[in-house]
């Protein structure tokens, strides 16, 4: 079997694969053998029917000498534009290698093969420990800016219990006891938290194409960002809406006295949970506005707290909000020519989030 394993290929991902990837995902991600009918569909349709398909771009897959796929790196196209200059991009997600220990090579020979790939920039936005490490021993470490995973907590005690919940499901048995010391809290020496709502920007819930409109108007703020067009987006954007897991999304927009759209968010909200967001964008002197409409609006709807990964132009927002940092998920960006990781060594960059991969439903649905 060890013969079998160093005599692996890795190669570009097939339709013929799918199935077998849907079991590897939900082996490696899931911890289950059981396979969802929906799954292999929709694995088919993100990788082989994304908008920016690009046939020199592909996820790849480790297959063993007998044909039995072992290894999968998830690789997204992307299109972005620097000053006039289209820039040929691509994301890698979803590094999954059956029996790594055994198999220790095939994640780095993954990861070499979509380095080796003819993008201008290579990306990934949700790597762990292990993926991030393959990457640094490339030649390419993480970039601090946008790995650094955020909390803002609304209700301590049950955010407490949430966190509790992570380790031991039984956990959730308390969430009545949290309310109840939350409520206590408040009660006792005023709420937890403080609204803050300056007035200088009305907030609107907006439906996903509204928000997709917003996004259009706001990506010019940043010096690099998506190609995104009308229909891009709106595919996007479906699949960014489902993710049952992670609770109902919710889209703002602020708009200034003009009408002008100057800051825009979504994040999926459920009562008692941890808030998730999904994409945040601003004006720079509308930043402050954006965090404090999306702490209040989380607040109100029920959330124990807000999380994010991150955007470095909310970063110092959020520490003046006593929100907590946390390795969590790393970012690291790869190009040979320098120059195009000028922006996002700068943090100028709109490339994470519904730009970046988080727009998958692999991360935050459940397939049925």
């Amino acid at each position: 079997m060890a013969a079998g394993r160093e005599a692996g290929i890795v190669r570009d991902f097939e339709r013929r694969d799918v199935e077998a990837v849907a079991r590897l995902f939900q082996k490696t991600f899931r911890g289950s053998k059981k396979m969802p009918a929906t799954l292999p569909g929709y694995l088919e349709e993100a990788f082989f029917g994304h908008p920016w398909a690009d046939p020199e771009i592909r996820s790849k897959v480790h297959e063993e000498a007998g044909g039995k796929v072992t290894g999968f790196m998830g690789v997204l196209p992307s299109r972005l534009e620097l000053s006039g200059r289209e820039i040929r991009a691509a994301f890698a997600g979803s590094l999954m290698v059956e029996n790594g220990r055994e198999n220790p090579l095939a994640g780095a020979r993954l990861v070499r093969s979509f380095l080796s790939g003819p993008q201008d920039l290579s990306l990934t936005e949700t790597a762990n420990v292990t993926a991030v490490g393959m990457w640094q021993k490339a030649g390419h470490p993480l970039d601090p800016g946008y790995s650094m995973n955020w909390m803002k907590v609304l209700r301590p005690s049950s955010t407490g219990v949430q966190l509790m919940e992570r380790r031991v499901a039984a956990a959730r048995l308390l969430r009545p006891l949290g309310r109840i010391a939350d409520r206590a809290i408040g009660l006792g020496r005023g709420a937890f938290f403080k609204r803050a709502v300056s007035g200088k920007v009305v907030f609107k819930d907006v439906t996903p194409e509204v928000f997709g409109q917003a996004l259009l108007a706001l990506k010019d703020l940043y010096p690099l960002r998506p190609a995104w067009n009308g229909d891009t987006l709106g595919w996007l954007l479906r699949h960014a809406e489902q993710k049952r897991n992670l609770g109902y999304p919710e889209w703002r927009v602020g708009y200034a006295s003009d009408g002008r759209p100057v800051a825009a968010y979504a994040y999926f909200a459920a009562v008692g949970q941890v808030g998730w967001v999904l994409q945040a964008v601003a004006a720079p002197k509308y930043v402050d506005d954006l965090l404090d409409d999306l702490l209040a609006h989380a607040y109100d709807y029920g959330c124990a707290a807000v999380r994010g990964a991150a955007h470095p132009w909310l970063t110092p927002g959020l520490m003046l909000r006593q929100a907590v940092f946390q390795a969590r998920s790393f970012y690291v960006a790869a190009a040979r020519d320098k120059t195009l990781l000028e922006p996002i060594r700068a943090g100028e960059a709109l490339i994470s989030g519904i730009a970046g991969e988080s727009w998958m439903r692999l991360i935050g649905d459940r397939f049925d």
